[in-house]
């Protein structure tokens, strides 16, 4: 049944990233503090360890032999939320969030109870238990146009099926080919456990090489950008050359490109929650605003984290429940009907602390039950 675990990519030879490979980029950080004013741990700590700058310097002692990967820079390390902003805000360009993944993997690798117990929590929530939900979805097949395109649903799509994307994309007269993809590995990612991690990324790229079509669409922001960063973790030559002829895009460049407006059945009210990896907005922003009968009121911190990966870090719940408390108060101001998003992660997390006081959606699902 999980059937990654006979991926064979256990059987190659593959050079695995390290920490001790990101030394230069850690060496780059300028202690400018520019990353507290953005990260959301740090906005509720005030300690200099919950954000970038402070974790380069406890790395920077650990590669260097001074310090050991103790559980308490472990502690810092996983209330990252993996949101980014510091790499947006940083002057030198770091990426932060590829090296506390790596640091993640470094801490794991003395620590086989704790990491066995992290990829059973994940195997099952993003692949046992997604699957056998599957198992119970109807499937809807799509109309047959020339144009195709493959679409890549990852969690989402085990749990809702794909009748939404195929609804909307047949509009305007694209068919859609759904192969049986499996997770997009970012929880494992995030998590340091790049075993797990490869091993989606190799079941992603077998399956695409048995397709001719390389147009491939998305309605998941986190997915899409995991999808699209494959080709930096891949080692395999072929694989990165196969990997550069994909053309990847979410399900909102193609309405906007089409200029393809909806209707509502009847009139609602809504907002939108943007996630840290939705990285084209304005074709969101189109559809928000072109849509018939949909009232859009834009959040103050719509663009603020909702602190999806605090929600495997329960012991941390205290600190995180602040920016969970943010995100809630700031989608109640708006008084709508419904929070939308393009992200399951965070169409789970807005749904969890919700109360029964909102709902949520994802925006294709949305629209294409009320139109």
């Amino acid at each position: 049944m999980y059937k990654f675990l006979n991926y064979d990519f256990y059987n190659k030879i593959i050079t695995m990233i390290e920490l001790k490979d990101f030394k230069e980029d850690i060496h780059k950080c300028s202690k400018c503090g520019l990353c507290q004013k953005d990260c959301p741990i740090y906005k509720v700590t005030g300690n200099d360890c919950s954000v970038s700058r402070g974790q380069f310097i406890m790395l920077k002692r650990f590669l260097n032999g001074d310090l050991k990967m103790t559980k308490n820079i472990n502690r810092y390390l996983s209330l990252c939320l993996k949101c980014g902003k510091c790499s947006e805000s940083c002057p030198s360009g770091v990426d932060a969030v590829d090296i506390l993944c790596a640091a993640k993997y470094e801490y794991y690798k003395t620590r086989f109870f704790e990491r066995t117990v992290s990829v059973l929590q994940k195997r099952i929530l993003f692949g046992i238990f997604p699957d056998l939900i599957n198992i119970f979805i109807p499937k809807k097949k799509s109309k047959k146009f020339d144009k195709k395109v493959l679409y890549f649903g990852g969690c989402n799509s085990k749990y809702t099926g794909n009748s939404s994307v195929i609804k909307i994309m047949n509009t305007i007269g694209t068919e859609v080919i759904t192969p049986n993809f499996s997770c997009c590995g970012m929880p494992f990612l995030a998590d340091g456990n790049f075993d797990d991690f490869r091993a989606h990324m190799n079941n992603y790229i077998s399956i695409l090489k048995k397709y001719e079509i390389k147009d491939i669409v998305t309605t998941c922001a986190s997915c899409e950008k995991t999808i699209r960063d494959y080709i930096k973790w891949c080692d395999n030559e072929d694989d990165k050359t196969f990997l550069k002829k994909l053309n990847i895009k979410n399900i909102y460049e193609y309405l906007h490109e089409n200029n393809f407006t909806l209707k509502l059945k009847k009139h609602l009210s809504a907002t939108f929650h943007k996630p840290c990896n939705e990285k084209h907005f304005q074709d969101v922003d189109y559809v928000l605003n072109s849509t018939e009968n949909l009232k859009y009121i834009r959040a103050k911190d719509y663009d603020k984290c909702c602190g999806l990966h605090g929600f495997f870090n329960p012991s941390e719940y205290k600190t995180l429940s602040k920016i969970f408390k943010l995100k809630r108060d700031s989608i109640l101001s708006t008084k709508a009907e419904y929070i939308l998003t393009t992200c399951f992660g965070c169409k789970t997390a807005l749904n969890f602390y919700s109360f029964g006081k909102y709902k949520t959606s994802d925006l294709i699902e949305f629209l294409a039950n009320n139109i």
